[in-house]
């Protein structure tokens, strides 16, 4: 097959493309790409930085509500600092609209404004262009850089990950693509937990703190955006090993609950947009991630181990058999 037909999905391209070996002069220090952000030295400081883009149609519903949008769109990328351990200390939005929808941008800076304002972020620059027409449509697409402040030395990485480490997760993964695939028509949501699943998705919740707390005990971490195997894969890959994960180890929602099991591990095991954290510790330190429940009032699970091997996820039932989960979501996969 010729080099230029090889097929590629998200990551392969990234990595055919954009992963650059030059030898720039005078540079600042950096280090994290194919990472949730990129540390930068910067004399006595070190700075996390990520950019994150949100597309209408693929990242959020034609007919979603802006004030959620705007919401989301920074939370996304906050959820990136919070996988490095980093403080947000600022971000840049550009943004390509259709038109100048006055309505829809009230909304969507005001979603914006209540989350920079809640995470200490303030929006710092950006740029506004407008969206080409296709095909008579034209649709609005949202970039966000977040950049965020850490010790100079520290920070969090997918590479990092040692057998005999636990593998930790916050909050309950799965509930975000519960709420797609009832409006897909692919998922049978009871109507009591609509509303439940649809918070969810619209309105995650980055763990800024929590990431903060564990940044001196975690070995590897990375948030969920493409499902708790796709990302817990890239952690395997990065740090060149695998891993167990217990399937009744898992978190559940009550809402989850009432989902068939083939539903559940739909949405548990490759579901994505939770913006949960994915971490491995060394097994001393359980009692006091156990601890950082009470504190921060967010729900952390340990759901397996790190063991050696370059393998994959192996997702165990209580029978001991592995479970075989469908692809996460990756773009042009």
């Amino acid at each position: 097959m010729e080099k230029d037909q090889i097929t590629l999905d998200e990551f392969g391209l990234i990595d055919r493309f954009f992963v650059q070996s030059f030898d720039f002069k005078n540079r600042w220090p950096f280090q994290g790409v194919g990472d949730d952000c990129a540390f930068l030295d910067v004399g006595d400081r070190r700075i996390a930085v990520s950019a994150d883009m949100m597309s209408q149609s693929t990242h959020f519903l034609d007919e979603a509500d802006p004030y959620t949008v705007g919401r989301k769109a920074l939370a996304v990328n906050l959820s990136d600092l919070a996988a490095a351990g980093a403080t947000p200390k600022a971000f840049f939005l550009s943004i390509s609209l259709p038109k100048i929808d006055q309505q829809w941008l009230s909304e969507f800076s005001r979603g914006l404004n209540e989350e920079s304002l809640r995470y200490n972020c303030p929006l710092c620059g950006g740029d506004t262009t407008k969206a080409p027409l296709v095909r008579g449509q034209s649709k609005y697409t949202i970039a966000i850089t977040v950049m965020g402040e850490l010790p100079l030395g520290q920070g969090l990485n997918r590479r990092g990950a040692l057998p005999g480490d636990d593998i930790w997760v916050t909050g309950t993964p799965g509930d975000a693509y519960a709420a797609l695939g009832d409006i897909w028509g692919q998922i049978k949501v009871h109507p009591d937990d609509r509303l439940y699943f649809q918070s969810r998705m619209n309105l995650p919740i980055p763990r800024i703190k929590f990431g903060e707390a564990i940044r001196d005990i975690a070995h590897a971490s990375a948030d969920i955006s493409d499902g708790l195997c796709g990302d817990l894969n890239h952690i395997l890959q990065s740090s060149k090993v695998t891993a167990k994960v217990y399937w009744d180890w898992l978190p559940k929602s009550e809402a989850m609950r009432r989902l068939t099991k083939e539903e559940q591990q739909r949405c548990i095991l490759s579901g994505g947009d939770d913006y949960e954290l994915i971490f491995t510790a060394p097994k001393m330190y359980r009692e006091r991630i156990q601890k950082l429940n009470d504190i921060f009032g967010c729900q952390v699970t340990r759901i397996g181990f790190i063991v050696e091997g370059t393998g994959s996820v192996q997702i165990i039932d209580s029978n001991g058999s592995e479970i075989s989960a469908l692809p996460s979501f990756n773009h042009f996969g």
